[in-house]
């Protein structure tokens, strides 16, 4: 029995029989679930208090979440304010956007907003931003600056221009702003020796500032100077490296004058600050061209095609790629579309041309051709009124509105409508201008505005 008994003993020892993994009883194990397991623990004997803890933690989380959501709302508000005040519209849009993502628009972002729409040319919606501010806020100091500065920029200098002046002498930071619109509303009158004339008591009030430096190279750019032009961007971007509007001004230019290395530069730092960008994205597809990187170039074209399928720009560059390497088919689809998108565009037309004669298309390639015979004696005929306006000691309605008709017939009617105002400016009463105006109102469907020209054309005398 002993000897029974001890064999038993024996197998009872013996390590090789299964047993437990040590882990399931080790401490720290049980601490872990104990751990996990005590707030179901709490629940059920002190349900009352364990639920008051609960819902305190999550306040706490929740407010801590509002409290970040604040901070980062605005922190690009702030940027907003930043970069409204140093005139990079395009970072500032962006920061107003994510800005609106937690707040609902305050009166300083519609005031915000409409300096952006009006420095941008987008004149209606500047006026919609300052209604609405109005709507909120009434008169007060701020709307009544920045009405100022859209009418002044708008080229009602005369009206607007001592009311500018007087508010900048009680108020020396209004200065800067009074002159940056008094010269954009010369600029758009064409009366560009007095826009350079402003620009120079600008710098001279504000050596280092970035945006004069950039308005002065646009108005070199209206005098067909472009090398003057580019060594002012080049200035203004040594002033404020993240000016992007004067980067893609400059690349632009760059691009037209063939210098593809010095554009590429720039390009590939502004991809990197606004990738989906399709004005950076066509640039950058053409500079990379230019350097003979053909493959890089359809890629960014293909790209930025997906994401704004109808940019006239990069339909262009893509057609006139396509029939550089002998696909006359894919290059006339493109390039069809490029000239239904933007019919004014000469060298676009042209592209075209070459694909509908590649293609044998002999009857569309006469009527193309003669398209663009027009489009260039426009051109020309514009360049001598300008020329004309420009020797002239007083502004002429009736060059200004010969080159609005111009505008139109080209589809621009942007510039159309802008030398309509000009030579209502010249002249009030002039009767072929109202009565464009009004055909132009009829069209874009504001009866109000048609039927008062209208009127105001047949009560003036011939």
């Amino acid at each position: 029995m002993t000897d029974r008994a001890g064999s038993v003993g024996l197998a009872t020892a013996n390590p090789t029989q299964p047993s437990l993994p040590h882990t399931l009883s080790s401490p720290p194990r049980r601490a872990l679930t104990r751990f996990l397991f005590a707030p179901f623990q709490a629940l059920v004997r002190r349900p009352g208090r364990t639920l008051a803890v609960l819902l305190t933690c999550l306040l706490f989380a929740f407010a801590g979440t509002g409290l970040a959501l604040l901070l980062w709302a605005n922190s690009h508000l702030n940027a907003a304010r930043r970069d409204v005040h140093l005139g990079h519209s395009i970072s500032a849009l962006e920061h107003l956007r994510l800005y609106r993502l937690i707040h609902a628009d305050t009166p300083e972002v519609l005031l915000l907003d409409a300096r952006i729409a009006r420095r941008s040319g987008e004149w209606s919606r500047a006026q919609e931003m300052l209604d609405r501010y109005w709507q909120v806020r009434g008169d007060d100091n701020a709307l009544v600056l920045e009405r100022l500065l859209l009418r002044a920029t708008q080229g009602e200098v005369e009206a607007v221009q001592p009311l500018l002046k007087a508010r900048s002498e009680q108020n020396p930071t209004e200065t800067a702003l009074a002159l940056e619109a008094t010269t954009a509303g010369l600029i758009y009158r064409f009366r560009l020796s007095e826009a350079e004339q402003i620009m120079q008591q600008w710098l001279l009030f504000d050596p280092d500032n970035a945006l004069a430096l950039y308005s002065r190279g646009k108005l070199k750019e209206a005098r067909e100077q472009g090398t003057a032009a580019l060594a002012d961007y080049r200035l203004a971007l040594e002033r404020d490296p993240e000016f992007d509007e004067v980067r893609i001004r400059m690349t632009g230019l760059l691009l037209q004058l063939s210098q593809g290395e010095e554009a590429l530069a720039h390009l590939q730092y502004l991809q990197s600050r606004l990738p989906q960008h399709e004005v950076v994205q066509t640039q950058l597809a053409r500079a990379l061209d230019l350097q003979g990187r053909s493959a890089e170039a359809r890629a960014v074209l293909d790209e930025c095609l997906r994401l704004y399928p109808l940019h006239a720009p990069a339909l262009a560059e893509r057609g006139r790629m396509a029939l550089r390497e002998g696909d006359a088919e894919q290059a006339e689809k493109d390039l069809a579309l490029a000239v239904r998108l933007d019919p004014s565009e000469a060298p676009i037309r042209y592209q075209y041309l070459l694909a509908l004669s590649q293609n044998g298309k002999k009857e569309e390639s006469a009527r193309e051709k003669e398209k663009i015979q027009q489009i260039e004696a426009d051109v020309q005929r514009i360049k001598d009124l300008i020329d004309l306006r420009l020797r002239q000691s007083t502004e002429d309605p009736d060059t200004a509105y010969e080159i609005a008709m111009i505008a139109f017939r080209a589809a621009r009617p942007k510039e159309g409508l802008r030398w309509l105002q000009n030579a209502l400016r010249a002249d009030p009463n002039h009767r072929k201008t109202h009565l464009a105006l009004a055909s132009y109102y009829h069209d874009m469907g504001n009866p109000i505005l048609s039927a008062r020209h209208r009127a105001l054309g047949q009560r003036t005398p011939k």
